[in-house]
């Protein structure tokens, strides 16, 4: 049995070129999977952000209807901080680029695609197709909509009789 000059076969020892591969591969796939794991939670920290932004909506609306009776009853103070409270809430969700539109009055051709009808007002009121209120807001993430709004749409009285007819 020949085994060499130098005694029996050793393995070749590992280049330090494969080992360095072998360790950028491994650095590679951590890399990886850490970053789709930050993406996974930047993604539900956004969603929230954008459910936030909604209830964040909804309460500037009940403070701005609370403004004139808090002033009216003397509790005029009590509405400035309420108003400071409101800007302190909206600041991190403008900082993260995450915005609400109220589309109330605007044209249904202008925000056909943002919106969810929830129902229809017909009445002399309108002259044509507007929303007439918003049960909620579109949500914008930096720019796109990425909740529709919840709207009622107001049409002219001869919309709804044409439409039932």
């Amino acid at each position: 049995m020949p085994e060499g000059l130098g005694g029996p076969e050793q393995p070749d020892p590992v280049s330090p070129g494969r080992e360095m591969a072998a360790l950028l591969q491994r650095y590679w796939a951590d890399l990886q999977s850490e970053r789709n794991r930050v993406q996974k939670e930047s993604a539900a920290a956004r969603k929230i952000l954008t459910e936030l932004a909604v209830h964040v909506a909804r309460l500037d609306g009940l403070l701005r209807e609370a403004a004139g009776p808090l002033e009216a009853s003397g509790a005029k103070s009590l509405g400035r901080r309420l108003h400071v409270a409101r800007k302190q809430v909206l600041e991190p969700l403008h900082a993260m680029d995450i915005t609400t539109q109220d589309p109330t009055g605007k044209p249904y051709e202008s925000v056909a695609d943002e919106v969810d009808i929830a129902g229809w007002r017909y009445g002399p009121e309108f002259t044509a197709e507007v929303v007439a209120e918003t049960l909620e807001p579109i949500v914008l993430d930096r720019g796109t909509v990425v909740r529709l709004g919840q709207v009622i749409m107001g049409a002219p009285l001869s919309a709804g009789t044409e439409n039932d007819a």
